[in-house]
């Protein structure tokens, strides 16, 4: 099945590398707080290791006592202000509403310097800046592509807009 993707991205007064450290390692249930009828992280469980090595899983559990898991399939933290930063991970064993309606799912983060018009070549990469970008790719089951892209991808998009400004407050202070 084809996957269907949302794509989000804020901006954030600090560098990618400083955005990068200060919101990857963060407790997610103070950055995803749900949104209409979609739940909030509650917490975590059975982590294998830091959240910061490929192959290192963990169990996301929901405010509707729903849960995935998640794994780590890139992590590239930036080594200097002006690179880029990647994370990204697979999800799946969806539980609860989500398992009626898509079997896995995978999510790509990026912080990279953001772009400035005053460079000396008329576009030029800040260090004092970075865009953060959260991209998420659901795969629908069979006959459930319509309600992930038409009903859940709306109000999906909500909650991204919402949790990503989140995530910016976050990367700038701390």
């Amino acid at each position: 099945m084809e996957l269907v993707r949302f794509t989000v991205d804020a901006l954030a007064a600090v560098p990618a590398q400083l955005a990068f450290d200060r919101v990857v390692p963060r407790d997610d249930s103070t950055l995803f707080t749900g949104y209409l009828v979609l739940p909030a992280v509650a917490g975590v469980r059975g982590a294998t290791g830091p959240w910061n090595v490929v192959g290192q899983e963990r169990t996301v559990l929901l405010s509707d006592g729903g849960s995935f898991r998640e794994r780590i399939t890139r992590y590239d933290r930036p080594d200097r202000p002006e690179a880029e930063g990647r994370f990204d991970y697979a999800v799946d064993r969806f539980t609860g509403i989500l398992s009626l309606l898509v079997s896995d799912a995978e999510a790509r983060w990026r912080y990279r310097p953001a772009p400035v018009a005053d460079g000396p070549n008329g576009l030029d990469f800040a260090t004092s800046g970075s865009v953060i970008e959260w991209s998420y790719a659901y795969r629908p089951l069979p006959g459930r592509t319509f309600l992930v892209r038409r009903v859940i991808g709306p109000i999906w998009m909500r909650y991204m807009h919402r949790s990503i400004a989140v995530c910016a407050r976050v990367a700038e202070t701390g």
